[in-house]
């Protein structure tokens, strides 16, 4: 572990490789798990901002989940998270020819909206855990993440650098980049 201002970084973050390979994954870390993403508080108002835009790219069950429960809802520790579906799926997940796909980041690629997505999901596989007035980023490992190993492959801060200068800015990254290559 390393500290860039009141942020803890797990070492692997900048000596492990990772790139998702969503054809062999099918999108399942929008699907699988016993909670839903994290929503930071600032995310929520954006949220509710854009779902008349993002509707149209959900299912109507998730229509009626996000109409029931709201935008997202309180999480057993006291934070923010997506709702799940009634199939334990995040209810922006949208699937397509078999892939799972973000409903939001869908709206966001077709120029619907300016959000892409909950920042907790744009920096997978980094989670962002709360220690006090600390931040830590740790890489979360899963089993159906099988990235490649090779030099072609983007260390994990390289493959979350846009998320990553999203959350703490390019200076961050930088310095990011100062540790990982000195």
């Amino acid at each position: 572990m390393f500290l860039i201002n009141r942020i803890l970084i797990s070492a692997e973050i900048i000596t492990k490789r990772f790139s998702c390979d969503i054809s062999e994954c099918r999108g399942i870390c929008c699907c699988d798990g016993e909670y839903g993403a994290p929503v930071e508080f600032g995310e929520i108002e954006v949220l509710q901002s854009i779902l008349k835009d993002i509707v149209p790219y959900l299912s109507e069950k998730s229509n009626h989940k996000i109409k029931a429960e709201g935008v997202c809802k309180r999480s057993v520790w006291g934070g923010y998270e997506t709702p799940l579906s009634d199939d334990g799926s995040c209810v922006y997940a949208v699937e397509k020819n078999g892939i799972v796909f973000c409903g939001i980041e869908l709206a966001w690629k077709d120029g619907k909206i300016t959000f892409r997505k909950p920042i907790s999901c744009h920096l997978y596989p980094v989670r962002v855990r709360k220690f006090g007035i600390f931040e830590c980023l740790v890489y979360e490992h899963w089993d159906i993440c099988r990235s490649h190993n090779s030099e072609n492959t983007p260390l994990v801060f390289e493959f979350v650098s846009d998320a990553l200068q999203r959350k703490y800015g390019a200076d961050f990254v930088d310095r990011l980049r100062e540790i990982a290559y000195k």
